[in-house]
């Protein structure tokens, strides 16, 4: 799809029309939130993080079909031995290099992926994880081991990437965007200053032109936070060089710096998407607040154990209560990390758990991605509000109106929607809280007129559709 296409707008269907949406009571409300389809964009979907091997395929492509999966986010690795990595190979010397190293396992991964995804019938995205050992500078200091690219090696980074990508279509996986470089702004991999990420970005839209693979978008600068996007922005917007984008994207996680919903944290990333005509992917999100450390949880998602908070339908909430922010501040995507617990680590973001069994969090995104289709407009509140975070869906079969009440005390919310159809009825309600999904309480949601008022309880989801 071409990116101009996800900011037209839609003609108005008439004059201004006013949708007074009032929770429990249209006398009085604690918050009033205003959503406006003059200034919407594209939603296309959800995606997911999925590692190539898993020990439960059957469960795992249940879960992406019923979460309506758009695309899948896969890191992408072939097995090739740091010590037959020089300088200046060429894009065919490194493709020769890994075809000698295969292994009958690693084909069969791939051919068994390749099957997979086809039937599944979502797009691609590859990642590529961080730059090979023989390619980078490596200094320890208080922080710990930092691996940054050596400049000399750009050109062999992305010759790199262009084997790899040549290597899998060998198998029929096809990327239609990718990753360059996992996090450049982060510790955890291959640094990349923003000056470096420009040349870098420049020489592997060159060799992908030249290789035959024009096709497949970048996407990026993909950096751990929308706090750091705008230093690699600045320097793309300076060279000219983001129109070689084909999407901004970076993770986003709560942290104990940012009260939740964090969404964008207060950076105008949406401004800059419209100006470049780009949309905006979110290619890594999840919550990990400390206060899943702390009691009643034993355990939080960076730590398997019992009694652990991603078990619980209180960690669910906030994931969805993210969705909603980050959509309303802009994203186009979101990739959720990550569809199942790796048996090769000790984390527990997994949708799936090690045995295979659907967690709470898997059963709120559903109610979530069955409601709100693909490729429909979405329209966030003008102003924030602490502790509750909504967004406002049209399609072609009605309205939908989701919001997350994410603090401890029932909510009052009063929601007015401008420029959109003027819906008469409820159609569907659906509640996510402590008990799971469930219809809102009867008398909780009722229709009168050009109002709906519905009881919002404490640490729940509510989806509505109107039409």
């Amino acid at each position: 799809m071409n990116p101009v296409e996800l900011f037209v707008r839609p003609k108005i269907i008439s004059t201004l029309t006013t949708i007074i949406l009032s929770l429990v009571s249209c006398a009085s409300a604690d918050d009033k939130v205003v959503f406006d389809f003059n200034s919407s964009q594209k939603f296309l979907g959800l995606g997911v993080q999925l590692w190539p091997s898993t020990d439960h395929p059957t469960e795992r492509d249940a879960l992406l079909r019923d979460l309506h999966v758009r695309y899948v986010r896969i890191g992408f690795a072939t097995q090739l031995p740091d010590e037959q990595l020089k300088a200046h190979m060429s894009v065919g010397e490194i493709l020769a290099a890994i075809v000698r190293n295969q292994n009958d396992n690693q084909s069969t991964l791939f051919s068994g992926l390749h099957r997979e995804l086809s039937a599944l019938r979502v797009q691609t995205h590859f990642v590529f994880w961080q730059v090979p050992a023989p390619w980078c500078n490596h200094t320890s200091d208080d922080v710990g081991d930092r691996s940054r690219i050596n400049p000399e090696n750009l050109q062999d980074y992305a010759n790199l990437i262009v084997a790899n990508l040549q290597y899998a279509k060998r198998f029929g996986l096809v990327a239609s965007a990718i990753e360059m470089v996992n996090e450049p702004d982060s510790v955890h991999g291959t640094q990349f200053t923003p000056e470096q990420y420009d040349l870098l970005l420049v020489k592997l839209r060159a060799t992908l032109d030249g290789a035959g693979l024009g096709s497949v978008g970048i996407e990026g600068p993909g950096t751990s936070s929308a706090l750091t996007v705008p230093a690699y922005t600045q320097t793309l917007e300076k060279t000219g060089h983001i129109s070689i984008l084909n999407q901004l994207s970076w993770h986003d996680y709560d942290t104990e710096k940012r009260p939740e919903p964090a969404g964008f944290a207060g950076v105008p990333l949406r401004l800059l998407a419209d100006a470049h005509q780009l949309p905006i992917a979110i290619t890594e999100f999840s919550s990990e607040s400390p206060q899943w450390e702390r009691p009643p949880f034993d355990s939080g998602p960076h730590t398997r154990g019992e009694n652990n908070a991603t078990d619980s339908p209180d960690f669910a909430v906030s994931v969805v209560g993210e969705v909603l922010k980050l959509v309303a501040d802009g994203a186009n995507s979101l990739s959720y990390w990550q569809a199942e617990d790796p048996t090769w680590t000790q984390d527990s973001f997994g949708l799936l758990n090690v045995d295979g069994q659907r967690k709470p969090v898997a059963t709120a995104l559903q109610m979530f991605s069955q409601l709100v289709p693909s490729g429909s407009e979405v329209a966030g509140p003008k102003s924030s509000t602490l502790g509750f975070a909504a967004a406002c869906f049209r399609c072609d079969h009605g309205i939908i109106f989701a919001e997350a009440n994410l603090s401890l005390a029932p909510r009052i919310i009063s929601a007015e929607i401008v420029n959109a159809r003027l819906p008469n009825r409820i159609v569907t309600a659906r509640q996510f809280d402590s008990h799971g999904v469930t219809q809102p309480p009867p008398n909780s949601v009722a229709f009168h007129g050009e109002s709906i008022s519905a009881n919002v309880p404490p640490r729940s989801v509510t989806i509505l559709l109107l039409r």
